[in-house]
């Protein structure tokens, strides 16, 4: 048989057999040169009025001060200083290379991602550094100034695959209820004004499962104690955009006192109070030799005009001063990992499997112990409720993730629960058979 396809001369008709017009191009007599791919016709009404470009002033373009620092307000500080640094970088290295780098080029961009590559830094701090390159441009120049970035992010992705075979994700090991114990125990043996605060900065991480940035920019005010609970103002979440306020409430742990959030955070407060801490600045703060509020005002830290200019202490605001009195997200860090380190000291006299058996984890051996961050707090509070069968949407609202986030259910990826493990389904099933039938030879 002919797979030949003949075409004959014809005409479209209906079902009916009546011709079907033919649709010319465009209507007869109508200039479209002005128009573009967005612009909509509908037949029958008259043609829209033709746009004229209105002719702009100066005042079109201008912002006034107020407006200004409202805009660099918008955008939190310390976003501020890593998309200025991330920047500078690239400023640097344009110049070293002899490129131009506002507005750069694509072929500058790609030969930027592959220098990164080469120096082996981890993929995701080379897709921070180009995404900031690729929003400077866009921000700062007129026009159409986006470098290409379709191969850039071709090439890093290939780089991603290739740095995951040789490199295994760190993530801290997630603090359980027993390993927060011998943490804050370390705070009670020493007794110093400043383990008051770490032990409250643990316990409340713990149980409000929340990033170490949100601990340290909470605001005296932003907690309420009762008999019963703690209510939390989160005021600055990283999911929360439009500045919502998220707010938690923490229950008192009777059940566990030691480790209670309302007690650890009454007992920072009630020292708070002798110091004479401010209620209108941080909950936590840093504290000198002698136990008082320590200043954090230095040359690095001093805030600034709106033209860069360093402002004297006779013009600092409260604003300013509340910024001052916040804990970086890097020192939460510190007293959580130096907790962790020296809490490993008690429980070192076990064997690690003694260790295990209790149901240690961030303290189940000195790798581990030495590889806590701030963030096992809540990987650790979001696996104690995963494990208590609490719903996983719950879960995520209180932690701040997405509904199905692939990061919160990574911190349950070891926690064998029935019905979710195929290995746990089979040792039950085995438990089951074995309990109905003792004399069952069950393999």
């Amino acid at each position: 048989m002919s797979t030949d396809v003949e075409v004959w001369d014809g005409e479209l008709v209906d079902p009916a057999g009546v011709p079907v017009p033919a649709v010319p191009d465009r209507p007869l007599g109508l200039d479209v040169s002005g128009f573009t791919r967005d612009t909509v016709l509908v037949a029958g009404r008259p043609l829209p009025a033709p746009f004229v470009a209105p002719q702009y002033t100066a005042a079109d373009y201008v912002v006034s001060e107020r407006t200004a620092r409202l805009l660099e307000e918008a955008r939190p500080a310390n976003t501020s200083r890593n998309r200025d640094n991330q920047r500078n970088l690239f400023q640097l290295w344009c110049e070293q290379q002899g490129r131009v780098a506002l507005p750069c080029t694509t072929a500058t961009l790609f030969e930027y991602v592959g220098d990164l590559i080469h120096r082996k830094l981890d993929p995701d701090t080379i897709t921070a550094y180009k995404s900031a390159v690729v929003t400077w441009q866009e921000e700062t120049t007129p026009g159409n100034t986006r470098p290409g970035t379709r191969q850039a992010t071709a090439i890093l992705a290939a780089y991603r695959t290739k740095w995951n075979r040789t490199h295994t994700d760190k993530q801290s090991p997630a603090i359980r209820e027993i390993d927060l114990e011998e943490m804050v125990a370390i705070c009670d043996e020493r007794g110093r004004p400043a383990d008051l605060r770490d032990a409250a900065i643990c316990c409340l991480g713990f149980h409000l499962l929340s990033r170490r940035i949100e601990l340290a920019q909470l605001i005296v005010t932003h907690v309420t104690l009762h008999r019963d609970g703690i209510d939390v103002r989160l005021v600055d979440r990283k999911t929360h955009k439009d500045g919502s306020v998220f707010e938690a409430w923490i229950p008192a742990r009777d059940d566990a006192p030691h480790i209670c959030p309302v007690r650890r955070v009454r007992a920072w407060l009630e020292y708070g109070r002798i110091i004479r801490q401010p209620e209108d600045q941080a909950l936590f703060r840093a504290l000198n030799r002698a136990g008082r509020l320590g200043v954090r005002l230095t040359p690095q830290t001093r805030p600034t005009h709106p033209d860069g200019t360093p402002k004297t202490d006779q013009e600092l605001t409260a604003e300013d001063w509340t910024e001052l009195s916040f804990l970086s997200g890097e020192s939460i860090n510190k007293y959580v990992k130096a907790l962790a380190k020296k809490a490993f000291a008690r429980v070192a006299h076990l064997t690690e499997t003694q260790r295990a058996e209790l149901g240690y984890n961030a303290l189940l051996n000195a790798r581990t112990a030495g590889s806590v961050t701030a963030h096992g707090l809540r990987a650790g509070g979001a696996t104690e409720l995963y494990e208590s069968k609490v719903p996983e949407d719950t879960i995520a609202e209180l932690g701040d993730w997405a509904k199905g986030s692939h990061a919160m259910k990574r911190y349950f990826r070891k926690i064998k629960v029935a019905g979710e493990n195929a290995w746990a389904v089979a040792r039950q099933a085995r438990q089951a058979a074995t309990s109905a039938d003792p004399s069952a030879d069950v393999l």
